[in-house]
């Protein structure tokens, strides 16, 4: 118990405070709340809740998305004498939108008497997470006063919805205006870069970040082996990361991430063992990076010696991801009893990738028996989407079942479902080229099919 620590009111309440946030510094929030309640109870501290009590405990609610808990904390707020101060309501406010409740974050946005650029950064944010980009630029446009943080509240959300052109319209403007990006600018300029493979814009930000000095020894570096990754670069991605003196687990994951999605199995196995062996501690994307390198090796028996290793030795409980990555690497070497067994006994409900997976597998391995069921599953989950319907009635195609074939494709046809076409796009020349799965509506589909027809022969 506190009080056994310090026995003095006046001391009391900054033990606690003290307490309550370094639980929110290390991802216990449950425990910082908690701790709050003790407060409450406590006979000496129970009238001690202070402006600097509030914002800790709103934090740790908005942290694990505590919405009824944050309603309860604000409650007490109104009934105490911090209910308007800005700072305690700013808390408020980014508590309500990461929540989801845009509607009470602006019902206390509005209800302030004093607002501040804090309180503004906050909503702006509550209406980025909520997906309206639209009510969040406008009030970005009204701010009396922006801050670094405004801008890179902005330029992140036009970047989270793949809005590249506005996006970097904002970095435009807010140079000209004497607002110098800082790491966060650029982390979220060059994230929106590598989601569209623009490599010729990253390479000129990648420019302005060695020009102007900037660190890659934080997430910068990261994004930035990222950005030439995604567009294929990896041999650049490497160059970034041999780079960096400094190198934290965001900079080994990123690479190991790059190597594995591009095939590059045992480097990114070997850069893994490096880092292990420089006691660099790996997080559970690190282990995404490494179960796909193995799925994409085909090495089944080191992806599960992996996968155990992630929950024996670093205590890293599995999420969907990992299992998805287990499921991949089991179905593509054929192993579908066994993947189909891993599905069914998994502590996380499997979604909706997780049965497309297996279904992908059972067409390129013929195996109908497993297909029908993870086609069932599939579409219990995605009903008005067109790839499980797709896969299955290529599967019974592929097996000679012409007549399972057409019952698919009608139901396909009768319940109306969206058969989404594939979209890609590539930049040659700087230019931006968008393709659909088929399209011949491109100037130079023409060349295009040619030569996909004389790489087609050469690998027969």
């Amino acid at each position: 118990m506190v009080e056994h620590i310090v026995n003095s009111p006046s001391s009391l309440s900054f033990v606690y405070n003290t307490l309550i946030r370094a639980y929110n510094q290390v991802d216990e929030s449950k425990r910082a709340i908690l701790l709050f309640c003790e407060m409450l109870n406590d006979p000496i501290a129970r009238n001690l809740p202070d402006k600097f009590t509030f914002p800790f405990v709103v934090k740790s609610c908005s942290d694990m998305l505590g919405v009824e808990e944050g309603k309860q904390v604000h409650c007490f707020v109104m009934k105490s004498q911090f209910g308007n101060d800005p700072y305690v309501q700013s808390c408020l406010i980014s508590m309500y939108g990461k929540c989801g409740k845009i509607e009470s974050a602006l019902k206390v946005f509005e209800g302030m008497t004093s607002e501040n650029v804090v309180s503004w950064n906050a909503m702006v944010n509550g209406f980025i997470k909520a997906g309206d980009i639209v009510a969040a630029q406008g009030l970005f446009d009204k701010m009396p006063e922006r801050n670094i943080v405004s801008w890179n509240s902005m330029i992140a959300g036009y970047a989270r919805e793949s809005l590249l052109e506005e996006a970097i319209d904002l970095l435009v403007e807010m140079q000209v205006l004497g607002v110098r990006p800082d790491e966060s600018t650029l982390v979220g300029i060059i994230s929106a870069i590598s989601d569209l493979g623009l490599l010729s814009l990253g390479k000129r930000v990648h420019g302005y970040i060695m020009r102007y000095e900037f660190s890659l020894d934080s997430g910068l570096g990261a994004t930035l082996i990222d950005m030439y990754s995604k567009c294929g670069r990896v041999y650049d991605a490497f160059q970034v990361f041999e780079l960096i003196l400094n190198k934290n687990v965001g900079h080994w994951t990123s690479i190991i991430v790059g190597l594995a999605i591009h095939g590059f199995t045992k480097a990114a196995l070997c850069l893994f063992s490096e880092m292990e062996c420089l006691g660099v501690q790996p997080n559970h994307v690190t282990f995404v990076g490494v179960l796909s390198a193995c799925s994409h090796g085909g090495l089944v028996e080191k992806g599960l010696e992996y996968f155990n290793l992630m929950r024996g030795k670093y205590n890293i409980e599995p999420k969907i991801q990992h299992y998805g990555c287990l499921v991949d690497l089991l179905a593509r070497s054929g192993l579908l009893k066994e993947a189909k067994v891993l599905v069914e006994s998994m502590p996380i409900e499997p979604d909706a990738v997780i049965w497309s997976t297996l279904l992908a597998s059972c067409k390129n391995h013929d195996n109908v028996e497993i297909g029908e069921i993870a086609a069932e599953r599939l579409m219990k989950f995605t009903p008005d989407y067109g790839s499980g319907y797709v896969l299955m009635s290529n599967l019974y195609a592929g097996s000679g079942r012409w007549k399972d074939f057409g019952r698919v494709r009608r139901a396909l046809d009768e319940r109306g479902v969206e058969k989404v076409a594939g979209l890609s796009w590539i930049e040659v020349d700087g230019k931006t080229h968008e393709f659909l799965a088929g399209d011949k509506y491109h100037p130079s589909s023409l060349e295009i099919y040619r030569l996909l027809g004389r790489i087609e022969c050469q690998l027969r």
